[in-house]
């Protein structure tokens, strides 16, 4: 997510990205709200469903410290709060601290929020916890309660890969995206890991718990949870909760080891699996197909696709970079058994760390059903057209301004935002391609 290593010049894009014009052609980036409100280091930009609000999370006010504040602010009118929504305790060292928030399907009557962060001091293993909040509002509907409730702490092994975005399904679910933990080629195997393990060094000790040191589980995973039902007692596959103890989740159908008959060593809590960092995610907001942007190594990033009601899969890492063979770079890697591949992949001659972005359903119509990303290191902006095929090229933005891409994200009319490293938040806008009936909510 955070490697510094400059704008790339334009010169640099690939041809395949070069297929056709991106339409509206006056698409554009715009400084929201304004050309002079800035934010601390905002990594996303969320809605509830309904609100006018617009709710801007700030990974923290001091990076690099391990015990600073994130906080989630809220643009209303136009006008950016001074008070924040919620202030977090969070550690901020390399891509630590508040990650993600999701506003929970049923906000706008049960005022119920969550959020992820990393945990201040030691946790469960040798660095900071990354973990799940859930939090209410208070009486001032501007204002959320400081108080959360943790629904489920993962014990971390280093500052980087945190992965950290949180989003609901269309069927209410609650994911949670995990990198693999940090350490540079996964030497320890936990995105394959399905199970918990010790860092040993060694990806074929899954489900080797003893010795000295952290047990490790859930990284490199995409968590899937009901967050809407507690456990009375928690199976021994839930690997977020002591077997036999209450546990404020419960498994949806579809996670493949929900099953504590057939999977008793693995873990429930387990959608997808075999990750690097999937950093930014998202689901489209008509379909509910996965669209994941995860962060590569030292050559491809990839973004990778799920459609909607699919049951959990494997994506490849460490076996694959990409659509490339890890280590070596071949194309044309297999991965394990019933895997799949990305949707597509760059390398680094273009950038270095992909921003997973969103189908486009707002109100400019020609871009409606496209795919935009980005990456942390170009800043380009990167627009697929045809999301249909089985492999994606790309088209790329002209004109964008010089930046760092953080993340992304939609208002509760589809709008389309992108947040930076210099703290400026742009919106995508277009005056010709604009749906005047769609803006004032005609649009089904």
């Amino acid at each position: 997510m955070l490697r510094r290593i400059g704008k790339l010049l334009p010169a640099l894009v690939a041809s395949a990205s070069l297929h056709a014009a991106i339409n509206p052609a006056d698409l554009a980036l715009v400084p929201w709200p304004d050309a002079s409100t800035t934010f601390s280091e905002p990594v996303g930009v969320r809605a509830p469903a309904g609100d006018n609000r617009v709710f801007v999370v700030e990974r923290c006010d001091t990076p690099g410290s391990s015990n600073t504040s994130g906080h989630v602010r809220i643009v209303k009118n136009g006008v950016a709060l001074p008070t924040p929504f919620l202030e977090v305790n969070v550690s901020c060292s390399s891509e630590q601290g508040l990650l993600g928030l999701a506003f929970d399907p049923q906000f706008a009557s049960n005022g119920t929020f969550y959020v992820t962060y990393t945990a201040v001091g030691a946790g469960l293993a040798d660095s900071e916890d990354q973990v799940l909040a859930r939090y209410t509002v208070s009486a001032n509907p501007d204002v959320a309660n400081p108080s959360g409730t943790v629904i489920l702490r993962v014990p971390d092994i280093a500052g980087n890969h945190n992965g950290g975005d949180l989003h609901f399904d269309h069927q209410g679910y609650l994911n949670w995206s995990m990198g693999d933990g940090g350490v540079q080629n996964d030497p320890n195997g936990f995105a394959q890991c399905t199970g918990r393990k010790k860092a040993d060094n060694n990806p074929s000790s899954c489900h080797s718990v003893s010795g000295s040191g952290p047990t490790y589980y859930l990284l490199g995973k995409i968590i899937r949870l009901d967050v809407h039902a507690t456990t009375a007692s928690a199976p021994a596959n839930f690997c977020g909760a002591s077997a036999g103890q209450p546990a404020p989740y419960a498994i949806p159908p579809g996670n493949p080891f929900r099953d504590v008959g057939l999977y008793p060593q693995e873990c429930a809590e387990i959608f997808n699996w075999g990750f690097r960092n999937p950093y930014r995610f998202s689901f489209d907001r008509q379909t509910g197909d996965l669209l994941i942007g995860d962060v590569g190594q030292n050559a491809w990033e990839e973004v990778s696709f799920q459609a909607a009601g699919s049951v959990g899969q494997n994506f490849q890492w460490n076996a694959c970079e990409g659509l490339h063979t890890f280590p070596g770079g071949s194309l044309g890697c297999n991965g394990p058994a019933g895997s799949v591949k990305p949707k597509l992949d760059y390398s680094h001659s273009i950038g270095c760390a992909v921003s997973g972005g969103y189908v486009y359903r707002g109100p400019i119509a020609p871009l409606r059903g496209q795919y935009v990303f980005s990456d942390y290191c170009s800043g380009d902006i990167y627009v697929v057209a045809n999301t249909a095929t089985t492999q994606w090229t790309y088209e790329t933005l002209a004109g964008t301004p010089s930046m760092n891409t953080y993340g992304f994200g939609e208002d509760a009319d589809g709008n389309l935002y992108a947040t930076t490293g210099g703290g400026t938040i742009y919106r995508f806008e277009s005056a010709s391609g604009g749906d005047l009936i769609f803006a004032n909510g005609f649009d089904g």
